[in-house]
C-alpha cells in the first residue's frame, strides 16, 4: 500500500509541474486553474503516465526522422 502513495504523489508533482509550465507558456486567460487543480488531484494516477508516454513516443519520432534526414544528406 506504501508504494501506492509514493506513486501517487510523484504523479501530483509531475502533474502540477506540467501545469505550472503551461500557465507559464499560456497565461492564465481562457483557463481555470481551480478546475485543473482538482481534475489533477482525481486523475494524476492516470495522466502521468500517460504524458510521459506520449512525450517518449515524440521523442522517438524526432529522433528517428532527424536519422532518416541525415541520412538523405550523405545520399
Amino acid at each position: 500500500m506504501n508504494w501506492f502513495i509514493y506513486y501517487y504523489v510523484i504523479c501530483i508533482i509531475y502533474c502540477f509541474y506540467q501545469l505550472n509550465k503551461k500557465y507559464k507558456r499560456d497565461g492564465l486567460d481562457y483557463s481555470s486553474p481551480e478546475l485543473d487543480s482538482i481534475m489533477v488531484l482525481i486523475m494524476a494516477w492516470v495522466l502521468a503516465p500517460v504524458d510521459v508516454s506520449i512525450t517518449w513516443i515524440k521523442m522517438v519520432k524526432e529522433a528517428e526522422e532527424a536519422k532518416i534526414r541525415q541520412n538523405k544528406k550523405f545520399l
